[in-house]
C-alpha cells in the first residue's frame, strides 16, 4: 500500500515537472527565470536594500537581519544534510529531453537550497518586517518556481525546501521574540498599551 502511494506521488511529481518544464515554456519566462535562479543578480540590490534598512530601520532592523542570516545558515546546512541522506537525482540527470536553461550540477535534488533559503528569508520578513512581506513572499515563490522551470528540480524538491526554510524562519523568529521582545515585533505581538491621558 505504502509503495503504491509513493509510486503515485512520484508519478505526479514527474508529471507536474514536465508540465512546467515543457508545456508552460514561453519567451518571457525563458528570460526571467534564469535571473531569479542566479544569485549574483541579487547581490547589488540586496546590498542596497540592507544598507537602507540599517540606516533607517534602527537597532530593531539589525535584529531582523541577524535572524534572517541565522535562518538562512541553518536552512542551507540542513538542506545539504537532507540531500546527502536522500540521494535523489536531479530531473535533468534522469528525464530525457529536459528543457534545461541552467547548469545541471552533480549535487542531489531533494530539497532545493534555493527554495529553502528564500522561504527562510520570506518567513522572517513576513513576521518581522510587515512593509515588504508580500514582495518577499512573491520573490520566494518565483525563485522556487524557477528551479522547476529551468529543469533542475522536481516540484516536490522546491515544496520540501519551502516547508523546511519556512519552518526554520518561523522558529528563529519565535526565538528572537523571546530574546529581544522590544526589538522584534511580529504580527502576533500584542499592541503596546498607550497610557491614558491623566490631564484634567
Amino acid at each position: 500500500m505504502v509503495a503504491t502511494v509513493m509510486s503515485g506521488l512520484s508519478a505526479l511529481d514527474t508529471w507536474t515537472f514536465l508540465l512546467i518544464n515543457r508545456s508552460l515554456q514561453n519567451p518571457l519566462f525563458d528570460l526571467v527565470m534564469p535571473i531569479l535562479s542566479t544569485k549574483r543578480y541579487f547581490l547589488l540590490p540586496a546590498a542596497v536594500a540592507i544598507l537602507m534598512l540599517l540606516v533607517w530601520g534602527g537597532r530593531r532592523m539589525w535584529v531582523v537581519l541577524a535572524v534572517a542570516v541565522a535562518a538562512v545558515a541553518l536552512s542551507d546546512l540542513g538542506t545539504n544534510l537532507i540531500k546527502a541522506a536522500l540521494h535523489r537525482a536531479r530531473p535533468c540527470h534522469v528525464i530525457p529531453d529536459v528543457h534545461l536553461l541552467a547548469g545541471c550540477t552533480g549535487s542531489f535534488s531533494l530539497p532545493s537550497n534555493h527554495a529553502s533559503n528564500m522561504f527562510a528569508i520570506a518567513m522572517v520578513g513576513w513576521l518581522g518586517f510587515r512593509r515588504w512581506r508580500g514582495a518577499l513572499l512573491l520573490l520566494a515563490i518565483g525563485v522556487a518556481y524557477s528551479r522547476v522551470y529551468l529543469g533542475v528540480h522536481y516540484p516536490a524538491d522546491v515544496l520540501a525546501g519551502a516547508v523546511w526554510g519556512g519552518a526554520l524562519g518561523w522558529g528563529c523568529t519565535v526565538l528572537a521574540v523571546r530574546l529581544w521582545p522590544g526589538y522584534f515585533e511580529t504580527r502576533t505581538t500584542p499592541p503596546r498599551k498607550v497610557p491614558a491621558d491623566s490631564s484634567p
